[in-house]
């Protein structure tokens, strides 16, 4: 029996056009800023371990380890299925151009930072947040009602973007840094708003002498959720997220808070992870060994706590599973008395 092809939605010379565009380009007419990377690659600002290819055919993260083409981009980091991403590719007419290679940008002074514009409901988030991610509805609202999680909205090149926002404050209450993350698992889109200071990090104010030090504010919120879990008060010990591997926002927060005298480090357990020239590397927690040395020289009580899995997020996820197959055991358990 002969069955009737489908017509391919794009004509072979549009698909050449696609592929003929410069990443590099299509990256900077839709927001992405570029900075000095190596002799091969120019770095993505703000984004963590992201890089494009000089060539303009390609990309590779560190921190996610994907890797691919144009389309691979802009599937991953705008959340486009491939129709989706080849109109979107087609729509910007950087194949147009005639100067392929974008200069990395020059340091410029930092305006004011402006958050993004407030979504008309926060549920993607919401659903993200206590759904795909299983943090305690208790901790995603207590973060919303203090304005440290809202849903965002952005808008570019005719495109409506949903985000999971996660905002820190100045000692004032003044926003000073803000990242973007795709509420979605199918997506690696992760970026922090421009003018964000990391030294102001994602901040969850507790009341004890103990602070837990996290790279994103998602494991945070997942490390107080599994606290709830086992009967421990989250709003007790403070937590700070640096958005990054470094200590700069830890530093500040300490500043403020000397009631503080034990720091726990809870880096990501990059198993993993290797050097650019493929060498492994536990990123996370090579990191957690020279942050808990450099604060003990400076007189607190540091130690470090190393998720099972690569990090604490993934923990939950694993641990809720668990739950939610033993509680049904239990029940029948209980029906056969």
């Amino acid at each position: 029996m002969r069955t009737q092809s489908r017509p391919m939605p794009f004509t072979e010379e549009q698909m050449k056009q696609v592929f003929d565009t410069n990443l590099i380009d299509f990256a900077v007419q839709n927001g992405f800023q570029i900075e000095k990377g190596d002799r091969h690659s120019v770095h993505v600002k703000n984004s963590g371990g992201l890089y494009l290819f000089n060539h303009g055919r390609g990309y590779y993260c560190f921190t996610t380890e994907k890797k691919g083409n144009i389309v691979d981009f802009v599937k991953d980091y705008f959340g486009q299925d491939f129709k989706g991403a080849v109109k979107m590719i087609l729509g910007c007419r950087a194949y147009e151009m005639t100067e392929h290679y974008v200069p990395p940008s020059e340091k410029k002074p930092k305006g004011d930072l402006v958050l993004p514009p407030k979504d008309k409901n926060f549920n993607r988030t919401i659903a993200y947040l206590t759904g795909t991610r299983g943090i305690d509805k208790e901790i995603v609202y207590a973060m919303i009602n203090a304005g440290k999680v809202y849903g965002a909205r952005t808008e570019k090149s005719g495109y409506s973007f949903h985000n999971c926002a996660f905002v820190g404050y100045d000692e004032a209450g003044k926003p000073r840094y803000c990242a973007l993350r795709a509420p979605s698992a199918d997506s690696s889109f992760r970026q922090d708003v421009e003018n964000s200071d990391k030294t102001y990090g994602f901040c969850m104010e507790g009341k004890s002498n103990r602070v837990y030090a996290f790279e994103a504010p998602i494991d945070a919120m997942s490390h107080a959720t599994l606290c709830k879990f086992h009967g421990i008060d989250w709003r007790e010990d403070h937590r700070v997220a640096e958005g990054c591997l470094s200590d700069k926002a830890l530093y500040r927060y300490l500043q403020h808070h000397p009631e503080i005298t034990e720091i726990v480090f809870c880096y990501d357990n990059d198993m993993d992870g290797k050097l650019k020239d493929g060498t492994p590397h536990n990123h996370g927690q090579v990191q957690a060994e020279l942050s808990a040395e450099t604060f003990a020289d400076l007189g607190y009580n540091t130690f470090i706590q190393t998720s099972k899995s690569k990090d604490f997020n993934l923990d939950l996820l694993a641990f809720r599973e668990v739950a939610d197959h033993i509680q049904p055991l239990k029940l029948e358990s209980e029906l056969e008395r």
